[in-house]
């Protein structure tokens, strides 16, 4: 199923539940200059990338929030179709050609993808159509997770859910590190600022300032 949004401009946002977890993967377009980009394509690479072909956009590019198998799994079949560059924070990089990292070997069916072919860097703004998206390095699920910052709407990959956070009892991952992260990277954004998570419904930042336990010590996080 496809859910669509939009940001100010021309730029829209197709929502698509991927894999078995249910992994929002979302085809970010700018239909005025027949641009597209994919973050988190978590499976169906063909699928998207017949998604973007009927539509007449351009992929110009595939951004990972981080390197979990859950996240990745579309990959290598977007760049073979569309030879978009994927893109990944350096701290996740060895990830994606390593299942062990990726944790997809501990579910039975381990794989890995090609190495990514740039990285993020914290504060950095790509171009995109008649926007501009900023990343914002939010270690802590991962060390290398971030958040995508484009317009009113804010890609936080796993690092922050409606009324929940991103699990940290992975390899890498660190509780302090992630609550870090939110408080000083997202909290100060607008509250008007909407949030596509990784999994589950959207929300706002205004939202989760008043409202997730993980934020406030009633989870019992730091």
């Amino acid at each position: 199923m496809q859910i669509k949004a939009s940001v100010p401009g021309s730029v829209r946002i197709h929502t698509f539940p991927l894999g078995p977890l249910e992994t929002n993967g979302y085809l970010v377009t700018d239909p005025s200059a027949r641009r597209a980009v994919l973050i988190d394509p978590a499976d169906g690479g063909d699928a998207l990338a017949d998604q973007a072909d009927q539509n007449g956009w351009r992929l110009d590019a595939v951004f990972l929030t981080h390197g979990h198998g859950d996240h990745i799994g579309g990959v290598e079949a977007l760049r073979r179709r569309t030879g978009a560059p994927v893109w990944i924070h350096p701290a996740d990089a060895d990830m994606l050609t390593d299942a062990f990292l990726n944790l997809s070997a501990l579910l039975g069916a381990g794989f890995t993808t090609g190495p990514a072919d740039r990285s993020f860097e914290d504060g950095m703004e790509i171009p995109f159509g008649g926007a501009v998206i900023q990343v914002l390095h939010t270690p802590g699920h991962t060390p290398g997770s971030v958040c995508l910052l484009c317009g009113d709407a804010l890609f936080s990959g796993d690092t922050l859910f409606r009324n929940s956070v991103g699990r940290t009892d992975f390899p890498g991952s660190s509780a302090g590190r992630l609550i870090e992260s939110i408080r000083q990277k997202l909290m100060p954004l607008p509250a008007d600022i909407r949030v596509f998570p990784g999994h589950g419904m959207a929300t706002t930042i205004g939202h989760e300032r008043e409202f997730n336990p993980f934020l406030n010590g009633a989870a019992g996080f730091p």
